[in-house]
């Protein structure tokens, strides 16, 4: 109370619900089971933090009623933006504010895990139209549970910034030197002397093209593998996330991708039967869906793909714009730990097209393919019984290439 009895107008943060505490009472009252960590095998760039969520608290009110340490508000890069919410700002803290303000850089949840044990609160204080925004945006950044990370993980943006949240922008990182012509080195006892010596011997006085852009296209490179590396795995892990939620049951029935023995070197073989790959009548992304979700913990070691193309016709071979998107889409280990592909059955057709599109597209596989014209061929690298073989595969091998393998008993699934 002020001294003239009135309620006071400020509002104090520990009196305000922090982030968990509504989520915990839904979950009690809902009584969801957690999902237990070792349940967990994509964590996302912003796992959960039960003591990082102990410090967030949403709250739809005037920040500049709030009794608290310090208020971080958006503005301009002068500090002088006018708005609502500045302006009330302004008037509450009195005239002092412009001398102190400082600007907090980054994301708050990078911010929190490298500063927040100097912190006791951070109160993201909004508007009724604002909150709805919010409630939806927070999970991402403040996951509360195991079950709420996984939840949010499809949902991040690609680019999260650095280690502090800042968006890294290789242009900015450009800076010309006062002097572009001398070296670092030289003294300003040299004089004019020195200064002129080196007019036309520098880029800027020579035609050398755009030299701002060299050196952004350098940047670029020297950024592009390790950012590119993280930028991949994050898209790709949006891909297992989605590919483990999704019903698939319809994609596993056709037995167009499964798992069989290992080859004479030990490693796990993989069939896929193009035949059984009716590519107008499903949803090709649930086909990419349930290749990543069957393929994600095979392709941890090496392993050998085996493709039947027998009996194909136009309406089961994939076009290449979709193989060359599920080669982007999938993780480094897969292209790193497929040591063979064994096209069998190949007709001169297909044999262009894949020469064509390990060329010019996915050059990477190219010395990996091994066309098998017969199944005798394929029994040198993989012996009978560790290989399942649909029966129309068995009786065109046995119509072509004679009745020798006949007598091997079809897989009574295929």
């Amino acid at each position: 109370m002020d001294p003239l009895g009135a309620p006071s107008q400020f509002v104090d943060v520990d009196s305000l619900p922090g982030w968990t505490d509504a989520y915990e009472a839904k979950q009690l009252d809902s009584r969801q089971n957690p999902v237990e960590k070792a349940q967990v095998d994509v964590r996302s760039p912003f796992p959960y933090r039960k003591d990082i969520n102990a410090k967030i608290i949403l709250w739809k009110g005037d920040v500049a009623l709030l009794n608290c340490t310090a208020i971080v508000n958006t503005s301009n890069e002068s500090l002088t933006d006018k708005n609502p919410v500045s302006e009330s700002i302004f008037m509450h803290a009195g005239p002092d504010l412009r001398d102190e303000l400082q600007k907090l850089k980054g994301t708050v949840r990078r911010f929190l895990e490298i500063h927040g044990e100097t912190l006791e609160k951070v109160v993201f204080a909004v508007s009724e139209l604002e909150e709805a925004t919010y409630q939806k945006l927070l999970p991402l950044y403040f996951p509360r549970s195991l079950e709420e990370e996984i939840q949010s993980l499809p949902y991040l943006p690609a680019d999260i910034g650095n280690a502090e949240g800042e968006p890294v922008v290789p242009e900015r990182q450009i800076r010309i030197t006062e002097k572009p012509g001398v070296p670092d080195d030289a003294s300003d006892e040299e004089g004019l002397e020195a200064d002129l010596s080196f007019i036309g011997s520098h880029a800027f006085a020579r035609m050398e093209g755009d030299v701002d852009k060299q050196r952004r296209l350098i940047l670029q490179g020297q950024l592009s593998e390790a950012a590119l590396q993280k930028q991949h795995q994050r898209n790709y892990n949006r891909w297992l996330c989605q590919a483990r939620a999704e019903d698939l049951s319809d994609i596993a029935s056709l037995k167009a991708l499964y798992q069989t023995g290992v080859d004479n070197c030990g490693r796990t073989v993989m069939v896929v039967v193009g035949r059984n790959i009716p590519i107008t009548l499903i949803d090709m992304e649930k086909a990419l869906l349930y290749f990543i979700h069957v393929m994600d913990h095979i392709a941890v070691k090496e392993y050998v793909l085996v493709y039947f193309h027998t009996l194909t016709n136009d309406y089961n071979q994939l076009d290449s714009n979709f193989l060359k998107k599920l080669y982007d889409v999938v993780d480094a280990k897969y292209k790193r730990n497929l040591k063979a592909l064994y096209f069998v059955h190949p007709t001169f057709r297909s044999k262009v097209s894949a020469w064509f599109f390990t060329t010019f597209t996915v050059s990477g596989l190219k010395d990996k393919i091994h066309y098998v014209e017969s199944l005798q061929q394929l029994f040198t690298a993989i012996p009978p019984e560790q290989i399942d073989l649909p029966p129309f595969v068995l009786e065109y091998d046995a119509r072509e290439n004679g009745p020798y393998y006949s007598s091997y008993p079809p897989s009574p699934d295929l």
